[in-house]
């Protein structure tokens, strides 16, 4: 190694590169660079000659002495000044001498394409980890492997191997930028992008994530000035709690964060031992930590880009709570589908008012005023200036958000578009065309797009970014208020073991917490159990429990309402007989709580979340929960304000709040016995995988909540020696 590179080692190692010189090389390499576009290499000098990067650009390739036109050197040592940012693109096998290379060299980052590493198999997982340590041991970044590169609009520099970068002359400059773990979906997002007029600032594929990662990039975009919206496509994080922060910082900005998460059905998950383990799945846990953060979660990558080419034109033009639409139609045939499909979205159309309907009475009868409008109703063909007056009277009524127009083939298209194109820019609300036209007339929707103007092809593009809007504009959220820690510690937790617990068990740890259980107690004989009825009082719940019984009423080792002697000891014979099957049994007498008053079945779960850390959940339904779906997941701990907006979010919320006649449910004992489970699941942490309370009975007002059920599976054991271990505040 020559004197200079010692140098510039030296510089780099003790200052590495940061996101935004990755962003913004003033030097760029590519190794394994080609004029054979079936190659990676090919692809990727192509793209970046059709762009005019600005910078300095080396093609690194031994066999050649031009490409594309520019010189080639025949080794990354060869090039005079220390290289920004490197991509690489050679077979596996030549990486780790590559990326020495790249570090002696004094090369800043790499952008690794080769793919078959950590993803494929053990061999290449180690092959990149020492890919990682060889980089580091030159204090040089990665970007990948496995990854398409990445894109800067605003720098001209265009280093990926997708091949629609090279199919339009010029990049849409705008707002929107995107990190993705898919490599593949960045040349389809770009060419939709470019067919619907959506400007990016930054694109940017991370792959495995070995180095860089997608919060690495994320964070960069939040303070990135040329962006204004934010995409991500995930498939998992490395870092949810770094994803959160930024996030809550995005929104503190006014920047929209969009992402679409991978891996949203149960398919391949094995089968849960709780309810509350079915129903809050992993991406349920990330939809409440986006439900925390502010995110919008959109289900599919092309919408999310629709939708955040919309926020980016029309941010400035959105006023919070204002998201009802006004729909213009040239087909009433559309227009009233578009109505229908609103409705069952529920998205809001907005209701015109007086001063508004007497405007448009110019122009229509009044029982063909109303929202969508039919603009084949009007009275009389009365030229261009009668379009515009509608577009204006709609655009102005102080109940429209947005107009959209639904744009089907009529006659004397261009004078249409250049109508609807001068009401958006003498106005002040935001336009969404949809321009339902297929290929007819191609240059009229060109007119439109190049104009800037919002513009999508297809009513669920349409209906996806209206529900975006409708959700940013309720923003800012109210982040999270933890409660007070005072009164929550239990001073003891019981000693439990790990694995499955018992009834009983799950109890004492619901009740450590200050979670309100009925009374109950083991019966080792018949005359025990008699004696405990007494106690407690007629009606009682006889139960069966053992480790092995999961659901203890599917197994039938549950009996309600035993109102005398004589059903006891019926009752007692079968579950002694029951009870055989399994290697460890007991029989447990238990009070019967709120037999005849109102009560509501409600369930009440928590899990902890490799990724997301711990989960709570409130549904209704008892026993028949996963089949009613009511129930909402959300992040722990929470604050009681936190926890009574779950509650009611749920569908079934008005039959706890008075619905029908129904006496109003106790729901702030509800709420408290969420709250205090929520810390339940924040202390014990990665210890408890789940726990359901089911059901908790929640009583009329002022009558409370019991837990008259539940069960519990630990990690590891719990030590009422040393909560401390456990609790941490």
């Amino acid at each position: 190694m020559s004197t200079l590179q010692q140098h510039v080692l030296a510089e780099v190692s003790s200052r590495p590169i940061n996101v935004e010189r990755i962003l913004y090389p003033r030097s760029v390499a590519v190794i394994g660079a080609s004029e054979d576009t079936r190659k990676f290499g090919g692809r990727i000098c192509k793209a970046v000659v059709h762009h005019r990067f600005g910078g300095a650009f080396f093609p690194i390739n031994p066999a050649r002495d031009e490409i594309f036109g520019v010189p080639v050197r025949r080794h990354i040592s060869e090039v005079e000044t220390p290289v920004d940012l490197a991509l690489v693109a050679v077979p596996a096998r030549q990486l780790p001498e590559v990326i020495r290379d790249c570090g002696e060299a004094g090369v800043g980052a790499c952008v690794v394409i080769t793919a078959r590493m950590e993803e494929f198999d053990e061999a290449g997982a180690a092959l990149q980890e020492n890919l990682v340590e060889l980089a580091r041991r030159y204090g040089m970044r990665l970007i990948g492997p496995n990854c398409m590169g990445l894109v800067n609009v605003h720098h001209r520099l265009a280093l990926s191997s997708t091949a629609t970068l090279t199919s339009f002359p010029e990049f849409r400059k705008g707002g929107v930028g995107l990190v993705s773990q898919s490599g593949g979906l960045l040349g389809a997002l770009l060419a939709l992008a470019h067919t619907h007029g959506v400007g990016f600032s930054s694109l940017v594929t991370v792959g495995n994530q070995a180095d860089l990662g997608l919060c690495d990039f994320l964070e960069y975009l939040v303070e990135d000035p040329a962006t204004t919206t934010i995409c991500l496509y995930v498939e998992a994080f490395k870092d949810a709690a770094r994803f959160r922060a930024l996030a809550l910082k995005a929104r503190e900005k006014g920047k929209p964060v969009l992402v679409v998460k991978a891996g949203r059905t149960a398919a391949g998950q094995t089968l849960a031992r709780s309810h509350t383990a079915s129903l809050a799945g992993t991406y349920e846990a990330f939809a409440a930590l986006a439900e925390a953060a502010g995110v919008l979660v959109l289900d599919e990558p092309g919408s999310m880009i629709l939708a955040a080419g919309f926020l980016d034109k029309s941010r400035a033009r959105l006023r919070p709570g204002q998201s009802a639409i006004s729909v213009l139609g040239s087909s009433g045939g559309g227009s009233a589908v578009i109505a229908d499909r609103l409705a069952l979205a529920d998205i809001p159309l907005g209701q015109w008012r007086q001063e508004t309907r007497e405007k448009l009475e110019a122009h229509y009868l009044s029982r063909h005023i109303h929202n969508p409008i039919d603009l084949g109703n009007r009275k009389s063909n009365q030229g261009f200036s009668a379009l515009a007056e509608t577009i204006d009277a709609i655009a102005e009524d102080p109940e429209t958000g947005i107009v959209s127009y639904l744009f089907t083939p009529q006659p004397m298209m261009r004078e249409t578009a250049e109508t609807i194109l001068a009401a958006w820019r003498r106005g002040e609300k935001p336009f969404l065309v949809i321009a339902d036209l297929a290929d007819y007339v191609p240059e009229v929707r060109s007119l439109l797009v190049d104009s800037g103007i919002p513009v999508v092809s297809r009513v669920d593009d349409a209906l996806r970014i209206f529900s975006a809007v409708k959700r940013w504009l309720a923003q800012p959220r109210r982040e999270a208020a933890a409660p007070e820690a005072g009164g929550r510690i239990p001073p003891r937790l019981p000693a439990l073991p790990a694995g499955q617990l018992t009834e009983p068990e799950t109890k004492a740890l619901l009740a450590a917490y200050g979670i309100r259980v009925n009374r109950e107690a083991r019966a080792e004989n018949v005359e025990a159990a008699l004696s405990l009825a007494e106690t407690f009082r007629y009606p009682v719940v006889l139960k069966g429990v053992s480790r092995e019984a999961i659901h203890k009423s599917d197994l039938g080792l549950v009996h309600l309402g035993l109102e005398d002697e004589a059903a006891l000891r019926r009752a007692f014979a079968a579950l002694t007989q029951e009870g055989a099957r399994f290697r460890e049994f007991g029989i447990v007498v238990a009070e019967q709580v709120g037999a005849g008053e109102p009560v509501t079945e409600v369930v009440l779960g928590c899990r902890h979340d490799a990724e997301y850390g711990p989960l709570v959940l409130v549904g209704f339904g008892g026993i028949h929960v996963e089949y009613i779906r009511d129930f909402a997941v959300a992040l722990a701990p929470l604050s009681p304000a936190d926890a009574r907006s779950l509650v009611e979010k749920l569908r079934l919320y008005p039959l706890l709040d008075g619905a029908r006649n129904r006496p109003r449910a106790d729901v702030e004992a509800l709420v408290e016995a969420l709250v205090h489970l929520s810390w339940l699941a924040h202390d014990l942490g990665p210890r408890l995988l789940e726990l359901d309370v089911n059901p908790i009975l929640v009583g009329a007002a002022g009558k409370g909540a019991v837990a008259v059920d539940g069960r519990a599976t630990l990690a590891l054991p719990l030590h009422p020696s040393s909560p401390a271990s456990i609790i941490k505040r």
